[in-house]
């Protein structure tokens, strides 16, 4: 059997398929509202070859593999004859409850393995995923996935996350993680610079990785070992991407002018003879001949990739966009879609009979017993139970007077001495010590591949930082979207190797923001975690505005599956996060965003903890003050709410107290989780109308926390009343909190103004 004949008729039918997947979503496919599907038919055929090369030959199966955003359709013409998708799926790319227009693990995890609908965030989460996967093993937790396999395309390195994430030092170590670069030298509006390509070698190897390149074919290759062929290879390597682009779009006659004659405008005589015997055709075909379309070269490559067990490998493929298309190497084909015509010369072209589109190979065909002899691909083992569960309460103490970030410190803590922190491991972007992780660090010791030697265990240090394959804190350099990223990959071993790990992540509350599309990105692709983002608002007074958040409880309630908290007090902080990890554990949960502070708050100010204390902090809210009833009730008086969330809250208290004197009636409802009582109200009885009880009719409301006061102006609406939402809507600066609490409207006197003109106006 010719093994690279068979792969070569596989391969035009994944190209095939492909092609006539989008064409049938925009042509054939009744389109309702008239607007254009789209679906990258370019993108698609230049990572065909390299596509079927791993899928019908390479992959092993335990393998992973991320598959470049737009090659989308070219992976699920794969997945069908590979026989994990029906032929009916097929026409449903881009329609509701079908196909995804990206690789996505949320909604089609039958055929995708890890999800990469953003430019080089997928790329990232998957080879993080390879990190998570040797930590499962080294600390004895279950078996990580085999290689992985990351296919992306050379405009998306233009990210800059993409070299943040690979110069991380520990991504350095993994052996099994292989990048193939489809470098088809065009983005979406342009031809990538060819500088961007020059660098690509120096940079992968830069930052530690093995690098093969893969530019010509093996008939270009052969003429450059002519006489005459270091002038061809001289003359096609000094052209810009641009020129190149141009010649593949050139007529066959005028592509062998363009090379023999060259940018001096006189003819080269050495090449001239070189080709003067090559027909125009074979000229234009020998041109365009690059190694990310020759399947004994990729095998090759892959061959070669497996061998380098010590770091990672990155394959350089050379691919035209639109490979075997009429739209191939057109600097403006990204979006462009084939014509109905020209699906019927591509129809001919390959032998696809009428009516027979979406054939694949006919049982007993050479073809069809290629691919059932293949291993299998990669299948999800069964998540193992928890060997030891995350307790609802912890036996711990809390001081008099603290702040919500300390409290998380004490939390892990006295989490790390029990078996639940089994499971447990922490991430930060170098700020693990003023996240409060320093107590949880020396305990547990930070995780790297290798054990390395403690150079400090002589001197007197506040943090222990001991680093080898047993540690559960993984440290990271400053960059947000690689710990988001990495969270995302810590919190897919359930579903990607069977361990359930518990993953926390501890950055700066103001740099959320700087991560979020990473954020995002990690939640799509479903994992769980938790994030505690500490210090946060105005409250971290000194500072000045730069480090003081201001958006970020509206981006907690804006987040699909994630909860933001924001507890007010130490106990708090101690049920939300034991809740979420418990969550987590039982992979019924969703991601927790803990909103923390360094303001200290009088811990006498909470209820007693009890069970249902607990119930209504993990509901979103509860009443701390009640004005009803008690020595002075007069239920004609005046009457006001206060919902308050965090670090607030006793601004809200001493505001009510005052009121009080006054003669109106004020209670003080605590916001935990802004997001869990808006949510709520879909609920068919809201949560908000069982806190407020129904005697408090018509009762003006006045919110408040520290950071932008939209996160909470939904609650007047919700109960029907008035309200004044009071917040930090302006950029944060310097000074003492007293000063910054009065300036921005949010202290005790400016919550009593807001109540006083609430009841003015209701009078």
């Amino acid at each position: 059997m010719n093994e690279l004949a068979v792969l070569a008729r596989i391969q035009a039918k994944v190209l095939w398929l492909a092609t006539f997947m989008v064409h049938h979503a925009n042509h054939v496919r009744p389109t309702p509202d008239g607007i254009k599907v789209g679906g990258h038919q370019a993108s698609s055929a230049s990572a065909v070859s390299l596509l079927t090369a791993l899928y019908f030959k390479a992959l092993g199966p335990g393998d992973l593999v991320a598959v470049k955003p737009h090659a989308a359709p070219a992976l699920y013409a794969i997945q069908y004859l590979r026989g994990r998708l029906d032929r009916e799926a097929l026409a449903t790319l881009r329609s509701f409850e079908g196909l995804q227009a990206y690789p996505s693990r949320r909604k089609n995890p039958e055929v995708v393995d890890l999800s990469t609908g953003s430019m080089g965030l997928g790329a990232v989460q998957a080879t993080f995923g390879a990190l998570a996967g040797r930590y499962v093993v080294d600390h004895g937790l279950g078996r990580a996935p085999g290689r992985v396999v990351v296919l992306v395309g050379d405009a998306e390195l233009d990210e800059g996350n993409v070299w943040e994430a690979l110069g991380e030092e520990a991504v350095g170590r993994l052996g099994n993680v292989l990048w193939i670069v489809d470098v088809n030298r065009q983005a979406l509006d342009r031809v990538v610079p060819e500088a961007r390509t020059r660098r690509l070698r120096a940079l992968f190897e830069a930052c530690g990785l093995h690098v093969i390149d893969l530019r010509w074919g093996r008939r270009l290759r052969a003429m450059f070992g002519r006489p005459g062929g270091a002038r061809l290879r001289r003359r096609l390597e000094a052209l810009s991407n641009a020129e190149y682009q141009r010649l593949l779009r050139l007529p066959a006659a005028e592509v062998r002018k363009a090379v023999v004659v060259g940018a001096a405008g006189r003819p080269d005589p050495t090449l001239d003879r070189l080709l003067g015997r090559i027909p125009d055709e074979a000229v234009a075909a020998l041109v365009a001949d690059l190694g990310g379309h020759d399947l004994a070269l990729i095998l090759a490559a892959l061959g070669a990739a497996r061998r380098e067990r010590l770091r990672p490998t990155v394959i350089l493929a050379h691919t035209i966009k639109g490979f075997g298309l009429p739209l191939a190497g057109d600097p403006l084909n990204h979006t462009a879609l084939l014509t109905p015509a020209q699906v019927e010369a591509l129809r001919d072209a390959l032998g696809v009979l009428p009516g027979h589109e979406w054939d694949g190979f006919p049982p007993g065909s050479v073809e069809a017993e290629w691919i059932r002899r293949l291993p299998p691909l990669f299948t999800p083992p069964a998540p193992a139970p928890p060997r030891a569960a995350v307790p609802e309460t912890l036996d711990e103490a809390y001081p008099g007077e603290g702040s919500t970030q300390e409290a998380f410190g004490r939390v892990l803590g006295a989490l790390a001495r029990l078996p639940a922190a089994e499971t447990l491991v922490t991430v930060s972007p170098d700020v693990a010590v003023t996240t409060h992780l320093a107590g949880w660090i020396n305990r547990k010791g930070v995780y790297f591949p290798e054990a390395r030697p403690h150079v400090f265990a002589d001197l007197p240090q506040a943090v222990q930082w001991r680093e080898g394959p047993a540690g559960q804190h993984i440290e990271l350099g400053i960059a947000e979207h690689n710990l988001f990223l990495l969270l995302g990959a810590l919190g897919l071993t359930r579903a990607l190797a069977g361990a359930t790990l518990l993953p926390i992540g501890t950055l700066y509350d103001p740099f959320v923001p700087r991560g979020l599309d990473a954020l995002y990105h990690a939640l799509y692709a479903g994992s769980r975690f938790v994030v505690a983002a500490t210090p946060s608002g105005v409250s971290l007074a000194p500072e000045g505005g730069a480090h003081q958040s201001v958006i970020t409880p509206g981006i907690g309630v804006a987040l699909p599956g994630i909860a933001y908290a924001e507890p007010a007090f130490a106990r708090e902080v101690e049920w939300l996060l034991l809740d979420a990890l418990r969550g987590i554990q039982a992979g019924t949960g969703e991601s927790l965003y803990l909103r923390l502070s360094t303001r200290p708050v009088d811990q006498t100010l909470a209820p007693p903890p009890s069970a249902d204390y607990r119930a209504r902090v993990l509901r979103g809210g509860y009443r701390l003050l009640d004005a009803r009833g008690g020595p002075g009730w007069d239920p004609e008086a005046s009457a006001v709410h206060v919902f308050a969330a965090g670090a607030v809250v006793p601004e809200a208290v001493a505001a009510a107290r005052a009121l009080r004197a006054e003669g109106v009636h004020a209670s003080v409802f605590v916001v935990t989780s802004p997001d869990r009582l808006y949510r709520g109200l879909r609920a068919p009885r809201p949560y908000l109308e069982e806190l407020v009880g129904p005697d408090e009719e018509g009762v003006p409301v006045v919110s408040v926390l520290d950071g932008h006061s939209h996160a909470l102006a939904f609650l007047g609406a919700a109960l029907g009343v008035p309200q004044l939402a009071l917040g930090v809507d302006d950029f944060g600066q310097s000074g003492a909190r007293a000063d910054l609490y009065r300036h921005y409207g949010i202290d005790a006197p400016a919550i009593a103004r807001a109540a006083r003109t609430l009841l003015g106006a209701s009078a």
